[in-house]
């Protein structure tokens, strides 16, 4: 009998999730025939914040991952109130072409996850990072941790920046990184959008009452974060 080689989604019969203060495991254990696969995903997060989001082939057979694009893996931070304020994919565009990666028995695949760079602008804060596989058959092989961030300053050409907050009421959005809003004296200004800030305003109802922290950057006020106000 030849032996299959990829991992068929509609067979994943059973999924297991821990969530660690400080690291994430989850397996997954799927057969068809004589067959057993045995795939494994970890959420190693290291001292300094950094994190690496690792898959594991426990099975005695080769295994082949296979991405419907570029993008290996996806994850999201989650504040107190579980809205998600910041999801890696939202800001990138990968390669539209079908990816496989083969696993030796025993071969770990690991990925970093990069987050001093990707948070930056996110407030300090405890969060919650939620991390998973793009792979056909591996989606809801979550895995979760409460994780800290430090937070990262943010230098311009006069030293660090100053996150300051304020409410407003939203107007409407000029372009893709600009929205207009209306402050408590009445007047309306605009203001820029970080890449971070972006997805918070697509689908955004005029009128709406919302808090936002941002920084000045060449007399412009630029938004780090935004939430709604109660």
């Amino acid at each position: 009998m030849n032996k299959l080689k990829r991992i068929p989604w509609l067979f994943l019969l059973a999924v297991t999730l821990f969530t660690l203060a400080s690291c994430g495991t989850s397996d997954v254990d799927s057969s068809t025939g004589s067959q057993e696969y045995k795939i494994s995903t970890q959420l190693n997060v290291l001292a300094d914040g950094e994190a690496s989001f690792i898959i594991i082939n426990g099975a005695e057979k080769e295994a082949v991952l296979t991405m419907s694009s570029g993008q290996q893996i996806e994850f999201q931070l989650l504040n107190e109130a579980k809205e998600v304020i910041y999801t890696y994919s939202a800001n990138k565009m990968f390669v539209q072409e079908i990816q496989e990666k083969k696993l030796q028995p025993g071969e770990k695949l690991a990925i970093p996850l990069n987050l001093q760079e990707e948070l930056a602008g996110v407030p300090a804060g405890s969060y919650k990072l939620i991390v998973w596989s793009t792979a056909d058959g591996l989606e809801n092989l979550k895995v979760e941790t409460n994780y800290e961030w430090a937070g990262e300053s943010i230098s311009g050409a006069t030293g660090k920046l100053v996150v300051e907050s304020q409410e407003v009421t939203y107007v409407g959005q000029i372009d893709l990184h600009s929205i207009e809003v209306k402050n408590l004296d009445g007047a309306t200004e605009a203001m820029r959008l970080s890449e971070v800030a972006i997805p918070f305003f697509e689908g955004l109802e005029e009128g709406k009452q919302i808090l936002v922290e941002y920084v000045v950057e060449n007399e412009q006020k630029v938004i780090q974060f935004t939430r709604l106000v109660e």
